[in-house]
């Protein structure tokens, strides 16, 4: 009897280890020079079937503007398909200076993509990221990604 009540309350706060933690949203703006820093494998060519890599600085403020004070680096990369859509799949890293990074997949369009991990404090995350509006990217190079994050 003892060792039956004993595998059960092992079972049982063994469970209470894996409780899922919802954190409220976490929202960065990142600031990339879209121009200086978009790389593309065929000569600088945007066109289907080429690789590209962008990167940019996330800033603590929320603000679209031109102030930006880094609280981190962003890092995407992928591949452009077509024939008339240069869009495609894609990763991408957002390093969080002193926090961790967070790693994204899915298609480079407006959302949302899946979060499939990190490092630090956001190594047991998983979730999705949305907010992707590219209408003024081209303009500013800027965006604002809203993390809902399971598991920190």
């Amino acid at each position: 009897m003892f060792r039956k009540l004993f595998v059960i309350m092992l079972g049982l706060a063994l469970l209470g280890g894996f409780t899922v933690v919802e954190a409220g949203p976490l929202t960065l703006r990142v600031d990339t020079d879209a121009f200086a820093d978009f790389d593309v494998t065929d000569n600088g060519i945007l066109q289907a079937g080429v690789a590209f890599y962008v990167s940019g600085d996330i800033c603590a403020e929320l603000v679209l503007s031109d102030e930006c004070t880094p609280i981190g680096k962003f890092h995407c990369w992928g591949w452009l398909i077509g024939p008339n859509q240069l869009v495609g799949p894609v990763s991408q890293e957002y390093h969080l200076f002193d926090r961790g990074k967070i790693q994204v997949q899915g298609i480079e369009d407006d959302g949302p993509r899946a979060v499939v991990g990190g490092t630090g404090e956001f190594r047991n995350v998983r979730g999705e990221v949305t907010g992707f509006d590219f209408s003024e990217f081209g303009d500013t190079g800027e965006f604002i990604a809203t993390f809902k994050l399971i598991g920190r």
